[in-house]
């Protein structure tokens, strides 16, 4: 068994949004993705495409050439290689060596994303894409953006599962004081975690008062699910007279979902792309985009927290942190990827053994 092999930080058998499905066209686009250089485009009939961006003869990358029709032309000696990766053509060469081929992955187009899949191709079960469909829900209008972060992936997940920091980072927009304050439900399971707050007959934090009309107290909640590795479906709402009652239906309601999909890039940057919807007012898309704006400005203030932890992690890699009765479900969340990266590396191990 090769002991000399370092671990993979990343969990490569998971499906990963690579673009907005509206992003990607019939044109190249390169992006990296745990550490991997990769290139995106679509075929003339609309499919989706990844490749290494890297041509295997003189690694180029192949994103620097040209499209022509279906197939990518490298930009330095004219190989020319077809959607799989294999290379098709070599100017002056008739006879293509066999191993003249650059690796492709598995991809495919559900929720409006593209998903790209990194690890065993064998594996790539589009069965397992994070269920996203409330962005095709008539019920809810929402908005769309990517973000790219300063900071490593871990980060930005851990982030997501530790809402409290509304009440302090987000006081703004969406968070207050009962957000800290309230009562933590943590449901750890095989398929992830999901947590739940209640903050029963409290004051509406600033985008509920200013969109939803909200003046009184008023019941709140939020349900986040992590859906293991990188990815987190975080549903929220409000009820305008507080009754004490823990449901969620009501003519009285409104409810908003907010969907994040984190890829690595590399150990300290991600890429990160995250959707609003709503299912109130619907028809107006001023506040669609009044809602998009205020979720946006509180996650610009997390982007400078993930660079502002990244920085302090690259100063003292070592340093000890110290977690509280809030971090419950943030730690469950880490377990979950620690053992999916464990599984992994075992068996990357014990095939190179």
């Amino acid at each position: 068994m090769n002991t000399d092999a370092s671990p993979s930080p990343y969990v490569h058998n998971a499906w990963y949004v690579a673009a907005w499905a509206k992003d990607l066209v019939h044109a190249m686009r390169a992006i990296t993705i745990m550490d991997r250089p990769v290139l995106l485009y679509r075929t003339e009939d609309g499919r989706p495409i990844a490749l290494e961006d890297r041509c295997c003869h003189r690694r180029v990358p192949l994103s620097r050439g040209t499209l022509i029709g279906d197939t990518v032309q490298c930009g330095y000696h004219g190989f020319t290689f077809d959607c799989s990766g294999q290379c098709i053509a070599i100017p002056n060469q008739e006879q293509i060596p066999p191993r003249a081929r650059v690796k492709g992955y598995p991809v495919c187009e559900m929720h409006h994303l593209v998903w790209i899949w990194m690890g065993d191709p064998a594996r790539a079960d589009e069965a397992l894409v994070p269920d996203f469909s409330v962005l095709s829900d008539p019920r809810h209008a929402w908005e769309r953006d990517y973000m790219h972060a300063k900071g490593n992936y871990r980060l930005i997940v851990d982030n997501l599962n530790d809402l409290s920091h509304l009440s302090f980072v987000h006081s703004s927009t969406i968070g207050n004081a009962a957000t800290a304050l309230a009562e933590l439900e943590v449901s750890d399971g095989e398929q992830g975690v999901t947590q739940t707050r209640w903050m029963i007959n409290t004051p509406p934090p600033p985008t509920y008062q200013r969109l939803a009309g909200f003046e009184g107290p008023i019941d709140r909640w939020q349900v986040i699910a992590f859906l293991p590795p990188t990815t987190v479906r975080i549903r929220t709402g409000g009820r305008a007279r507080s009754n004490g009652e823990r449901n969620f239906d009501g003519d009285d309601t409104i409810g908003m979902v907010a969907l994040h999909a984190i890829t690595p890039e590399t150990a300290t940057t991600s890429h990160y792309f995250w959707a609003q919807t709503h299912d109130f007012r619907t028809d107006e898309p001023a506040v669609t985009q009044s809602l998009f704006q205020e979720i946006k400005k509180a996650f610009h203030e997390d982007l400078e927290i993930f660079a502002l932890q990244q920085a302090a992690i690259q100063n003292d890699p070592n340093g000890e942190e110290i977690s509280c009765r809030a971090d419950r479900a943030q730690i469950a969340v880490r377990r979950h990827i620690q053992r999916l990266l464990q599984q992994e590396n075992s068996g990357a191990l014990a095939r190179e053994g």
